[in-house]
């Protein structure tokens, strides 16, 4: 049976470009979960209330 874990990442409206900031930390969680073995399930972007950017990841090993 295979271990699900749900990650979320966010970044806030304060920064520059929150958008490219994110996708960048979410590619090198990414990278690294996958050299540990982790299989991605699932990624996907939301906004809370138009000031912060929101990832949830779903992985399973």
């Amino acid at each position: 049976m295979k271990k699900h874990e749900v990650h979320i990442l966010k970044k806030s409206a304060g920064f520059g470009g929150m958008k490219e900031e994110l996708s960048k930390e979410v590619e090198h969680f990414l990278n690294k979960k996958s050299a540990e073995g982790y299989e991605v399930i699932n990624v996907s972007f939301t906004y809370y209330e138009a000031t912060e950017l929101i990832a949830f990841i779903t992985l399973c090993r």
